[in-house]
């Protein structure tokens, strides 16, 4: 049963090398200088942007940004998001819900149609995660892209 299961094992080795052909096999970074900038920063570290657009409300566009600052998460600290908005054209008092992919992050009170959000979201980085600020009743005041 041994040899049986020594030649299973051979016959699927010699299949996986000639299914690669001529190309080398992959390899992984030998160190954490080999990834570079880019990738950190879209993935778990430096800061990332996320543009946050909206339909118009009374006839004024809002605008909005949010800012995810992963520079401590490689060495194990939290991800401060913040996100700003402004030219949103509802009443001073007027309470928003800030949302991450779906998942409520926190709130925003508008003063003068704009207001900030800034939060911890833990050990967390970011990556193809969508913000969205509501207002009630779930109506999508601003949306953002993915952050990449």
């Amino acid at each position: 049963m041994w040899n049986r299961y020594r030649l299973v094992v051979v016959l699927c080795a010699i299949a996986a090398a000639a299914a690669c052909g001529d190309r080398p096999a992959p390899t992984a970074p030998t160190t954490l200088s080999d990834i570079n900038d880019a990738t950190l920063a879209g993935s778990s570290g430096g800061t990332v942007k996320e543009t946050l657009t909206g339909p118009a409300i009374g006839g004024v566009v809002p605008e909005g940004q949010a800012l995810a600052d992963q520079s401590n998460f490689l060495s194990g600290g939290s991800t401060t998001l913040t996100v700003q908005i402004k030219k949103v054209n509802l009443p001073d008092g007027t309470v928003l819900s800030v949302s991450l992919d779906f998942t409520p992050v926190g709130t925003i009170t508008l003063q003068r149609q704009e207001g900030t959000l800034v939060t911890s979201l833990g050990h967390f980085a970011v990556s193809f995660d969508q913000v969205r600020v509501n207002g009630s009743g779930g109506t999508t005041i601003l949306i953002g892209g993915f952050f990449q």
